[in-house]
């Protein structure tokens, strides 16, 4: 769906401001090789980036599709969607054995993956919970290996953002005041799981229903909408049009009645508002505040409780989070961790679903989702991420700055999400990471060599 452009690096935003003179000495094949993002061929890159508009579409639109699945007895036949992230990975790895030249981050995710699966093994000993999770985090491994090709994204890729972002606020704005899908409320059974379409939330007044437009789920609005308009605000030289579209994707997400969406979008997309100057150092601070709302807050909370309304815009979601739901998974996690490890790769959260249905919490916490995962090594791994953000930027200023916004949004969103465990969300994470890797740590030097290596 990229085709060239999308990897050649046609971006609005990229001309906006002048090259460093270390940049104006560098030919002008290495902006091609930055535009790689992770993937050392330009084949696979295009691979990836149809891969991934595909992926996106299925995701913006997967209300109706389920339906139309549940309607032909045929509902398992989403997980074909996963093919578009686990296919182009083997195709890569093969690729790269083939030239006995494999990618670093291959080598440190089947660590992991294996390292934190053996812990699950030995406190759960649930294999098929392992494989689930380990689905659940390839995503960000695709999205690492995509980087600027979804966070910078060339013409092609972001025009088919623009009309996905259009479709979705369409869609939701249908829901909420005009129609009623026939998907909405629906359940499938998948894989002995009982799944929810466009969940009915048996909300009477329709200001404050919830909806979720032709996504999934309610969450799933909320998450795509504010992901695609930071990227395509970041790629906007005009003020008036970034605030427009920042007014348009709270707005929307408004709809979705998602509070903690609201709160984390809104400082991102009003700096992205703001002079491009002003950027940097206002997303930054915006991360270091986020990231430690999200590991503080379901620890300091432990034991809190307060008056709170009902009704779905006033605070009883979150006291809910903080009277129940994160001291029950602190106690999950008590019971069943295996010393400093945690309960393993899938010891929370979805996978719980296939070994322990009737403890089944949601986490509703980034940090507990990771702690539960990974254990201490959790800390490190979020003191890594929020390194990479406050790193000086060796190459790209704008991409770097492009992914920071989306690091921020998904750590505000994380405080009350478990967030790897949204596709979508996975998949951008991994792409901020990887951008911010390659625009820190590697010097121009490096993707001139990276051109030589790709052709």
């Amino acid at each position: 769906m990229g085709g060239s452009s999308a990897v050649a690096g046609g971006s609005m935003h990229r001309t906006a401001a002048p090259r460093t003179g270390a940049q104006q000495r560098t030919p002008h094949n290495s902006v091609t090789a930055f535009d790689f993002g992770n993937i050392d061929s330009r084949s696979l890159a295009w691979l990836f980036v149809f891969c991934t508009a595909a992926y996106i579409g299925i995701y913006a639109f997967e209300a109706p599709l389920r339906y139309l699945l549940y309607l032909c007895g045929k509902d398992n036949y989403i997980f074909l969607r996963d093919a578009l992230i686990l296919g182009p990975l083997a195709v890569l790895l093969a690729a790269q054995a083939m030239r006995l030249r494999i990618h670093p981050a291959y080598f440190v995710f089947g660590a992991l993956i294996v390292f934190h699966g053996l812990v699950l093994m030995g406190t759960i000993g649930d294999a098929v919970a392992v494989a689930y999770a380990m689905k659940i985090v390839a995503n960000v491994l695709f999205g690492f290996f995509l980087a600027s090709l979804l966070i910078s994204p060339g013409k092609k890729l972001l025009t088919f953002m623009v009309v996905i972002w259009c479709v979705t606020v369409i869609g939701l704005c249908l829901d909420k005041f005009f129609v009623t899908f026939p998907w909405t409320g629906i359940k499938t059974i998948i894989g002995n799981l009982n799944v929810d379409v466009s969940k009915d939330w048996e909300i009477q007044d329709p200001f404050a229903r919830r909806v979720a437009g032709f996504a999934r789920s309610s969450i799933s609005a909320a998450i795509l909408v504010p992901l695609l308009g930071i990227v395509i605000m970041s790629q906007v030289r005009a003020w008036r049009l970034r605030a427009l579209m920042a007014a348009t994707s709270c707005a929307a997400v408004f709809l979705t009645t998602q509070k903690g969406a609201i709160l984390a979008l809104i400082p991102v997309a009003a700096i992205l508002c703001l002079p491009p100057s002003r950027w940097p150092a206002l997303l930054r601070f915006c991360c270091v505040v986020f990231m430690a709302a999200c590991v503080s807050l379901p620890l300091v909370t432990l034991g809190l409780y307060f008056a709170h309304g009902t009704g779905v815009f006033s605070t009883q979601s979150i006291f809910l989070r903080i009277a129940y739901t994160w001291p029950d998974a602190w106690q999950w996690i008590l019971r069943h961790q295996m010393l400093v490890f945690g309960v393993g790769l899938g010891g929370i959260g979805g996978p719980q679903r296939l070994y322990a249905i009737n403890s089944f919490n949601p986490a509703d916490n980034f940090f507990i989702l990771m702690y539960a995962y990974f254990g201490a090594f959790a800390v490190l791994y979020l003191l890594f991420i929020c390194s990479l953000a406050l790193r000086p930027v060796i190459g790209s200023k704008e991409r770097a700055t492009a992914a920071i916004a989306v690091l921020a949004f998904l750590l505000g969103y994380g405080t009350v999400l478990s967030l790897v465990e949204d596709q979508i969300a996975a998949l951008f994470l991994g792409a901020a990471i990887g951008v911010l890797w390659r625009e820190t740590r590697r010097s121009l030097r490096v993707g001139v060599r990276a051109v030589a290596f790709a052709t």
